[in-house]
């Protein structure tokens, strides 16, 4: 992912087969994964360790045969139970592939799932027995990836639809309760304020001007953004002007004070301070670590 933004810009797989599978292992992180969203759906599952992970406002503690499924379209993240080790994988994929026929079965059952009229369970486990089929699913779809098998899209492609199959024959499968699109249009807000504070970040910005992007109070925006994002706007927006400044800096010829000034940052000692806390270097190190590859 594109850390500069909060909607993943990344392509999963290629169009004709729109799946892609990722190892991700983290050793004394406090984030590990990165608050973004995507349009496609995810499937996430932990190896070892332990982490929490966030859906929009919800939180999960997961450890060593749990995970997560992710609606397409909503902001997700995850971050380390006191710095300890966790190694987790991710299956993500376009349900577009899997409702492409336009049948019975994907207009009764997928395309209500891609759409948000119908759920299914955010949180899976050994503990039930539909959660070991979701998981051994998960498992053989991502060996087959990895595998030279010459028909392994058509396998993996069905390993998701009776991954599905097995989820609606043990009645996980459910409509959605109608009360939680107040969710959904609440985070549809904050994705406009994430991508004005993209486009504008070497501009001024506020909090009361965030949130008249949002269409809040400035009280009401500050708790509920604090509450997606896990931090304060402005905090958000300085992470982000760090992150930005760090791309410049790697791949622009750009002075440092330049490139603090381009993201909107003025108070050099205090721009120097946040890049430090992030990349564990002053901004100049890591200028000329990039100048010297």
């Amino acid at each position: 992912m594109d850390q500069r933004h909060l909607r993943e810009n990344r392509r999963h797989g290629t169009p004709e087969f729109p799946l892609g599978t990722y190892l991700q292992v983290h050793v004394d992180s406090d984030t590990i994964l990165d608050n973004h969203w995507h349009d496609e759906a995810e499937f996430l599952w932990v190896m070892s360790g332990q982490a929490v992970f966030q859906i929009g406002l919800a939180i999960y503690k997961l450890s060593e045969g749990e995970g997560m499924y992710v609606p397409g379209g909503e902001v997700h993240g995850g971050y380390s139970l006191d710095f300890s080790p966790c190694t987790y994988k991710a299956i993500v994929f376009h349900m577009d592939w899997l409702t492409e026929a336009r049948d019975g079965i994907s207009t009764r059952f997928l395309q209500p799932l891609q759409r948000g009229d119908a759920v299914i369970p955010s949180v899976f486990g050994r503990k039930t027995l539909w959660g070991e089929l979701v998981l051994r699913h998960l498992n053989d779809i991502y060996r087959l990836f990895e595998s030279e098998d010459s028909a392994k899209e058509l396998r993996i492609k069905a390993e998701l639809y009776s991954l599905f199959a097995d989820l609606i024959s043990h009645n996980q499968w459910t409509r959605r309760d109608p009360a939680h699109a107040v969710d959904t249009q609440t985070m549809d807000r904050l994705k406009g304020v994430v991508s004005y504070i993209e486009s504008n970040c070497g501009q001024p910005l506020t909090v009361p001007k965030l949130a008249a992007v949002a269409g809040m109070s400035v009280g009401h925006f500050s708790r509920v953004f604090k509450s997606f994002m896990r931090k304060t706007p402005m905090d958000y927006v300085n992470h982000y002007r760090i992150l930005q400044a760090a791309y410049l800096l790697q791949t622009a010829k750009i002075s440092v004070a330049e490139a603090a000034l381009e993201v909107g940052m003025d108070n050099f000692s205090y721009f120097s301070k946040k890049f430090r806390s992030i990349y564990d270097c002053t901004p100049t190190q890591f200028r000329k670590k990039f100048r010297s590859l």
